[in-house]
């Protein structure tokens, strides 16, 4: 799955958020599913990279409050809001979203960061609710934040989805994950027609990579059993603050991977930018017969 020759799976330089032209200390970020996991890690980096305005969702409050505390005990100066509520909830959502711009003035980056544990089993044996759960949060909840993010966020924001490289496998009956990765597949169209319906907000859906040490990645490597390289959990988090720059600008509307190289994609910008380069389609159509 290369698109660069170069293939990273730990942070690097190019997009260290302590690089001045990547700086967000401008700038407001609403992070959804923020409180655990690459939301936390995304916390982290877009407070590195300068911002002092950041809010985070979650559904569990007591684990809200010890990130919270956690960011602040460590940028004293940022100012860290919290909302419980789980990302399926439209009222409690837009009434997160409406109080971070009240408390903030604005919001320049949303980052949807929410998942549900990743469900390993075939479909004619899953629990369908449990199946179902995932497309209750990976496509409702795609919907539910670009609304509020369509409402609160200002008219030229960066909205970030957190998407996954499952959805463009072939299936695979040795890693049964027909919910996950068809709720993801699901979601990216959705955020490709949220993009091409708000021209002014930038929308870019990104794989990070096989996290592990998440909750999700946990229970993935348990319930399948397999051996998975882990990728480190900055390294999305990086890439998300690149992605929210002037310098990704050509990403508007792309799926791309936190694990490309971003030099390199940035020596091809013109040519991705102009093509329908990293969307989403059917592979050989239209075909001229």
């Amino acid at each position: 799955m290369n698109y660069t020759k170069t293939q990273h799976t730990k942070p690097y330089g190019a997009i260290s958020p302590s690089l001045p032209h990547l700086s967000t200390a401008s700038k407001s970020v609403f992070i959804v599913g923020g409180s655990a996991g690459i939301g936390k890690a995304t916390a982290l980096a877009f407070l590195a990279s300068g911002s002092r305005r950041i809010a985070l969702t979650g559904r569990r409050e007591a684990v809200l409050a010890a990130t919270a505390a956690e960011l602040q005990a460590k940028y004293a100066d940022a100012r860290v809001l919290t909302f419980a509520v789980d990302v399926v909830d439209e009222a409690g959502t837009q009434a997160a979203f409406s109080k971070a711009k009240a408390e903030f003035g604005a919001l320049d980056v949303v980052v949807n960061a929410a998942g549900v544990q990743t469900l390993v089993k075939p479909l004619a044996e899953a629990d369908l609710e449990a199946w179902w759960k995932t497309f209750e949060t990976g496509v409702r909840g795609a919907a539910v934040v670009a609304r509020a993010a369509a409402g609160y966020a200002k008219p030229d924001a960066v909205v970030l989805y957190l998407a996954t490289a499952g959805a463009l496998f072939p299936a695979n009956g040795g890693l049964p994950m027909s919910g996950y990765a068809a709720s993801k597949l699901a979601a990216v169209k959705v955020m490709e027609y949220f993009g091409a319906e708000n021209p002014g907000l930038r929308v870019v859906s990104v794989h990070p990579g096989v996290v592990t040490e998440t909750e999700g990645g946990k229970k993935m490597v348990e319930d399948s059993g397999m051996e998975w390289p882990s990728d480190d959990i900055n390294l999305p988090a990086h890439f998300l603050v690149w992605a929210a720059s002037k310098e990704a600008e050509f990403l508007k509307n792309k799926f791309v991977f936190a694990a490309w190289d971003v030099d390199e994609l940035k020596a091809r910008k013109d040519e991705i930018a102009q093509s329908p380069e990293l969307l989403l389609g059917l592979n050989g159509f239209p075909r001229s017969v």
